[in-house]
């Protein structure tokens, strides 16, 4: 009875007597042994404390008092206020004081008590960890110093969030696993710089009002190559909720650590709870739980965890280190094949590590077995390592498809990565091209090659992506995929996967075409598009995936159409994709991005209360979204906050006129895309886009702002220049050139104004634009001819600039411009001839100023007629004084 009173003593004694009446009843202890328990545990909760208590009071009054009063400062930082503190050390709150730069950080100071030369050292070491990294997902280390009476501290960049696990609670699974996946991509930057955490936990990733998680705390990380005496005492700072077995028991740490951290925090994601709590029985003590840990599948918590995700954790949190994910990019790649709905490898991972412990159970009669199918498979290997062979070219690529496309897919939103993707876009094409011969009669191998060629043509010039801006090159990779996918096509009808990839095939032929100008090739692919995107989706057992990527063909195809002044079929494309993407509830980042093309086709339909309630329930789903870093965020919010930008003030184009809040969305843009131009000098995208950006806004500008409005046009018109043979990059140089002219003119800086005017017409001579017998109103070309004008007008000879716009004028309408039945004509041809009358009154022509207005009225009344109390033609209506 001693014995069993002793064993209930110990379990009881520090659990709420409440507690204490459950755990009695349940077990239904005798009652003289529950009287001498009771007996024990009533002198035990007496005045006496218990040990333990006794000592945690003793170390807390000795940690108080060992502490020094808050320091005031930390080198040019000011501490405003503590943080948080453990362990090793205090983090506080601090901002500069130096007056060099506004800046609030985290100062992490080691505590006072805490002076043991292994904590020193460790804290010290954290400091250089940190310094090694340098990833959107890891909190960046910005300075490091002494305190005036010598403890070392560290400045922290400052993440204002919450932890991921409270973040993501109430999320859709879809956006937990994308929030995930940025976590898993800052890990494995630390492990390819050496450094385990080793203490990774909910409470250590905070996410900031973006979306962003940072990983905080390395004070317990380890360099990977350390040599340190395996025979020290190992100090245990740990958690033990996200702890991996060999932390437990004190053993050697690897990778494989910081993988099961990262299995149990995507555990707690997704079931709202840490992979070692229970409903069942208290926490465990760390002693207890050095064994096998035994984890509950996931979906006993929560049953609509899908059966993949259940696998991945099972793998993720399996007990032997080696039986786990081999790298962190292992388990993102899991993650990421099950949103992309491909299969994962911890399911057959689970097959396969069931054979392995029945082998290792069994492995006499195991042994023997293998022996005898060994000698019966020789015979029938050597039947057929003909077809092995002929069958290894395929797998091998497979393997190119899956692995060197992959690599392209990390790196690719590195900063200086466009070296490394010219050379990989070189072996992968050396590569296809030896193969290309052999995939007669084989559509397998012919499917493959096609997509091999498709995905380099997507890594030098499509400009759907982050791209090398080899557009040619790209063409010709686009016209191999094609003849060999209507290869299997031809084979095989209804193979889905050819059909999908033959529609976005038409799509980037079709982006291409419209980008250099082909409008009849543009406008064949862009039907060719719609009709194969149409034909996938008549398919049976169509996938959430297919039926997204159907929603982005008929976007595009509703932008091509926009851009060709096709608007009715634009805004019919566009609703088609809206359509698509409503049906997917985990998609509404897809809704945003189809939602931005119909408010650009209904602004151009003249529609434009439509098109700013379509573009701000757009611009709110994009922002929302969930990215895995800051670069694809900018990306994807950029044609968004352009076509905001233009639907509220657009210079000189269809808008609603409110000048300051277009310039301030636009900004937003440019802001975003000049980070990543800065961080990658060899970015052809970015550049384009800060090139787009510039014009729009620095039209607005000029208005109000022309020392604003000229540095706006002056970092386009040099990020432009930073492109390397690019026609489209020159063209939209010239326009900044003569875009910059205006603000130089109210500046007075007239000399200048024309040499970049002259600077302009040098370059569209170079991309044979000019001269030119025809000038489409929406061209770079007339806005060179416009500015060569404006500035003979404001600064030279009256005569001439009449001259220069009589011209100009005969060479648009020899391009057939359609201001009667295009809104998108009408401002810049009522532009036109409100400068004609201008000059005509000036030189004395007041007939031919007449004339002039007549017709820019008759171009105002045609449109009230079409579009009666239409708020934008109303303006300009009464800007004529009618």
């Amino acid at each position: 009875m001693k014995e069993q009173v002793r064993v209930l003593f110990r379990e009881l004694a520090d659990l709420p007597l409440a507690e204490r009446e459950e755990i009695l009843a349940s077990r239904g202890v005798a009652p003289d042994v529950r009287a001498e328990l009771e007996s024990l545990l009533g002198f035990d909760s007496g005045a006496t404390q218990t040990l333990t208590d006794s000592i945690s009071q003793v170390a807390r009054q000795a940690l108080r008092s060992a502490e020094p009063q808050q320091p005031v400062s930390c080198g040019p930082y000011r501490l405003i206020r503590l943080l948080g503190s453990g362990g090793m050390g205090s983090v506080y709150l601090g901002e500069r004081s130096d007056g060099e730069i506004q800046q609030k950080v985290a100062i992490k100071l080691l505590h006072g008590g805490a002076d043991r030369p292994s904590f020193q050292d460790r804290f010290l070491r954290e400091r250089q960890l940190l310094a090694y990294l340098n990833h959107p997902s890891v909190a960046h280390v910005l300075d490091a110093g002494h305190t005036s009476d010598g403890h070392p501290y560290l400045a922290m960049e400052y993440v204002d969030g919450v932890p991921i696990d409270q973040y993501a609670d109430g999320k859709e699974l879809r956006d937990q696993l994308a929030l995930f996946l940025r976590v898993c991509d800052g890990v494995a930057h630390a492990h390819r710089h050496l450094i385990i955490h080793r203490d990774l936990k909910p409470s250590n990733i905070l996410v900031d009002a973006s979306g962003q998680p940072k990983l905080l705390d390395f004070g317990i990380a380890k360099l990977l190559d350390e040599t340190a005496d395996r025979t020290q005492t190992v100090e245990r700072l740990l958690t033990p909720n996200y702890a991996s077995p060999e932390q437990i028991r004190g053993e050697i740490q690897t990778t494989a650590t910081d993988i099961y951290s990262l299995g149990a925090i995507l555990y707690k994601l997704v079931t709202g709870r840490s992979p070692h709590e229970s409903d069942d029985a208290p926490p465990q003590p760390i002693a207890a739980m050095a064994g096998a840990r035994e984890i509950p599948p996931a979906k006993r918590w929560n049953p609509d965890v899908p059966t993949d995700i259940d696998c991945i954790l099972r793998k993720a949190l399996r007990n032997e280190p080696e039986e786990r994910y081999v790298s962190v990019e292992a388990l993102a790649d899991d993650i990421r094949a099950f949103l992309d709905s491909r299969p994962v490898q911890a399911r057959s991972g689970n097959a396969w590590y069931r054979t392995r412990k029945f082998v290792r159970r069994y492995w006499l009669p195991v042994a023997a077995a293998a022996a005898v199918i060994a000698s019966l498979s020789a015979g029938l290997y050597l039947a057929n390592r003909q077809r092995l062979v002929a069958e290894s070219r395929f797998r091998e690529l497979r393997q190119l498809s899956t692995k060197v496309f992959a690599l392209d897919e990390k790196i690719r939103n590195l900063p200086g990565s466009t070296k490394a993707r010219q050379d990989l876009v070189s072996a992968s094409l050396e590569y296809l091209e030896g193969l290309a011969s052999q995939v007669q009669h084989d559509p397998d191998l012919a499917q493959e090659v096609a997509e091999g060629y498709w995905q380099i043509a997507q890594i030098q010039g499509v400009p759907t992506g982050l791209n090398l801006g080899e557009s040619p090159q790209a063409e010709a990779n686009l016209k191999k995929s094609d003849v060999l996918t209507d290869a299997v096509l031809a084979a095989r009808p209804h193979d889905g996967r050819a059909l999908e990839r033959s529609a976005f095939i038409a799509q980037d032929r079709m982006i291409l075409a419209e980008q250099d100008h082909r409008r009849a090739e543009a406008l064949m692919r862009a039907r060719e598009t719609a009709d194969r995107a149409s034909r996938l989706l008549r398919e049976p057992q169509l996938r959430t995936s297919q039926i997204d990527n159907s929603a982005v063909l008929f976007g595009n195809v509703a932008l091509a159409h926009t851009n060709m002044h096709l608007y009715s079929d634009a805004v019919r494309y566009a609703q088609r994709s809206v359509e698509l993407v409503r049906q997917l509830p985990s998609s509404q980042f897809r809704v945003g991005q189809s939602l931005s093309l119909l408010a650009n086709a209904l602004r151009y339909e003249g529609d434009l209360d439509g098109a700013l309630r379509a573009i701000e329930e757009a611009r709110s789903l994009v922002e929302a979204g969930v990215y895995h870093d800051s670069t694809i965020r900018a990306f994807h919010l950029y044609g968004v906050i352009l076509r905001q930008g233009l639907i509220l003030g657009e210079d000189g184009g269809v808008s609603l006129g409110r000048r300051d809040e277009a310039a301030r969305a636009l900004q937003v843009a440019l802001d975003m895309n000049e980070q990543i131009a800065r961080a990658d000098p060899n970015d052809s995208v970015s550049r384009g886009r800060v090139g787009t950006l510039t014009r729009e806004l620095g039209k607005i500008l000029h208005h109000t702002d022309p020392e604003h409005a000229l540095a706006v046009f002056d970092l386009g018109i040099r990020r432009l220049g930073e492109i390397p043979t690019n026609l489209k990059a020159r063209r939209d140089r010239a326009t900044l050139l003569a875009g910059s002219s205006y603000p130089l003119r109210s500046l007075h800086r007239i000399a200048e104004a024309r040499r970049r005017i002259d600077a302009a017409i040098a370059l569209l001579k170079e991309t044979k634009d000019y001269p030119a017998s025809r000038v489409p109103l929406d061209s770079e070309i007339f806005t060179v001819l416009q500015a060569q004008a404006d500035s003979e007008a404001d600064d030279g000879d009256a005569s001439v600039a009449l001259k220069l716009y009589e011209k100009l004028l005969g060479l648009v309408m020899a391009g057939e411009p359609e201001p009667l039945i295009d809104l998108r004509d009408a401002p810049r041809m009522s532009g036109l001839y409100a400068s004609l009358a201008a000059l005509c009154r000036r030189t004395g022509k007041p007939a031919e100023a007449a004339t002039m207005e007549s017709r820019r009225l008759d171009l105002w009344q045609n449109w009230q007629r079409k579009l009666p109390n239409n708020s934008f033609v109303q303006h300009h209506l009464a800007a004529q004084g009618t």
